[in-house]
């Protein structure tokens, strides 16, 4: 059975970690839900800001201003009065809280929206060693697990309370799931092995009992806290990838009139962009999903990016259409600012208009908030590589693979092959803007062009021109770099004189 708070006409579910205002879901940070969850679970006393620190932001250095910001930001939701302040100490639940009923599972789940993010709980993994001293170590991985993938804004995760309960317990998969109130369980396990370590990690789908995903991570023991690091960030990096994409295949099953906002998020972020039909389908599902709901940060995000591909690969499109991809996505910060993929969006978008700061702010925020996150690695890396630090973006770039050996789409090999080709390495570049370009990425066909004319290979960067200019019977030298937003001039002067010697036209 599922514990829900109730106070002051609203409803706290820490198994689904959902809030209901008048049962309608309510838009809620990660982050600010945690400190909610902690202020009433600890209703009976002061919580010092040093021990909420902790509890949200557990192992990491934050300053106290991340966590006035979720106090604000919950006052504004629940009211004023709602948490007491205790000067220069901490602060207090101060909402008249009713009885802590045990509600339904399914009555709760009744009344939440179906744009709520996908559920999941993460079981304790097991000790395989059988040394029972050892559990500890499975215990910590299980923690981390948790802790990662809370950081998810698309994903409601279950606390590590609601789950340890179960530990070393035989139970049924698809009984459980209803009992926490989850879509989906991960199990896992761990076995230590002389100088090695093997980690089992398991993704389970609770309505139908199947698995959807496994993995087997074996590592090296030689530095005991840099493996569970990383086992934790390939986990959690590539768990995440099997929770979208399934739940996005649920998205493409069910018919398109029961769709609603998150839905058609899933939608169009499932739909292969560098695919102009699908592109522009994608296009208007985030354009519905602003219509049913716009104050939801996301689609917001996603929308501007698409509005800017049509910037990046057309090179008539006027300033406009890189302003209104710029104003959408800072639209999604405010609406959204605790959301890791906003900041890294808006950042290539300050990127693209010069804001060079700014770009290397709000990315390397996206990173700061979610590291577990490939995409706001990768997009980083991407940055970093137009402000001249081409090398560290290089190495972002190879650890969102690292993270997720499934994650490759299209625009992640661009991005390596801009890497390479800053750091002139063009036969490094060239098999990354091969795996990545398409006939619809301009940007892509030129530097590709510009590698194989470097190389040597003057008949291969002819028809890397040639299928530039069908794209864009218009491109030239000039008209081509002046869209590539680099901050260092040798950049842009090294792209010119590469696409000269490829043939393209001045």
């Amino acid at each position: 059975m599922n514990i829900a708070y109730r106070f002051g006409g609203f409803e706290l579910n820490p198994a689904t970690r959902q809030l209901l205002a008048e049962g309608l879901p309510v838009a809620l940070g990660a982050r600010a839900l945690d400190v909610l969850l902690a202020l009433i679970e600890r209703r009976e006393r002061l919580v010092t800001k040093e021990e909420l620190l902790e509890l949200v932001w557990p192992g990491l250095v934050v300053e106290e201003n991340n966590l006035q910001v979720q106090i604000s930001a919950l006052r504004k939701i629940l009211g004023p009065q709602s948490i007491a302040t205790i000067p220069g100490r901490g602060y207090r639940f101060a909402a008249a809280l009713g009885a802590d009923e045990a509600l339904p599972a399914a009555a709760s789940a009744a009344a939440v929206s179906s744009r709520e993010p996908p559920s999941i709980a993460v079981l304790p993994f097991l000790n395989m060693g059988g040394d029972p001293e050892k559990d500890y170590f499975a215990d910590g991985i299980t923690e981390d697990v948790i802790t990662e993938l809370a950081r998810w804004r698309s994903l409601a995760v279950t606390s590590r309370n609601s789950t340890f309960r179960f530990k070393g317990k035989s139970v049924d998969m698809q009984r459980l799931g209803h009992e926490l109130g989850v879509r989906f369980l991960v199990e896992g396990s761990v076995r230590r092995m002389g100088e090695r370590i093997r980690i089992t990690a398991q993704l389970i789908d609770a309505e139908s009992g199947n698995h959807v995903w496994g993995e087997r991570f074996d590592r090296p023991m030689a530095d005991l806290f840099a493996v569970q690091d990383q086992v934790v960030q390939t986990i959690v990096g590539t768990l995440v990838g099997r929770v979208q994409a399934s739940g996005a295949d649920r998205a493409r099953r069910r018919p398109p009139s029961s769709l609603d906002a998150y839905d058609h998020v899933l939608r169009g972020n499932a739909l292969p962009w560098d695919d102009p039909a699908a592109a522009a389908e994608a296009k208007r599902a985030f354009e519905r999903a602003i219509e049913i709901d716009p104050g939801y940060g996301l689609p917001h995000s996603l929308l501007a990016a698409l509005v800017g591909r049509e910037w990046e690969n057309d090179l008539s499109a006027p300033r406009e259409t890189l302003d209104r991809a710029f104003a959408l996505a800072q639209r999604a910060v405010e609406l959204a600012e605790d959301e890791s993929t906003c900041h890294t969006i808006l950042g290539q978008f300050c990127l693209e208009q010069r804001l060079f700061d700014l770009a290397l702010h709000h990315t390397a925020r996206g990173v700061e908030m979610n590291p577990a996150n490939q995409w706001n690695r990768a997009d980083f890396g991407i940055v970093l590589s137009h402000l001249g630090r081409a090398e560290e973006g290089l190495e972002l770039l190879r650890d969102a693979r690292r993270a997720d050996p499934y994650f490759g789409p299209g625009w992640y090999w661009r991005g390596l092959g801009v890497a390479q080709f800053v750091l002139r390495r063009y036969a490094d570049a060239l098999p990354d803007f091969e795996r990545g370009v398409t006939n619809n990425s301009l940007r892509a066909l030129a530097m590709l062009a510009a590698c194989h004319a470097k190389l040597g290979h003057s008949e291969l960067a002819g028809e890397a021109v040639a299928r530039c200019l069908a794209f864009q019977p218009g491109a030239t030298v000039d008209k081509l770099v002046t869209r590539m937003p680099f901050k260092d001039a040798s950049d842009s002067r090294h792209l010119a004189e590469c696409l000269r010697l490829a043939g393209m036209p001045g």
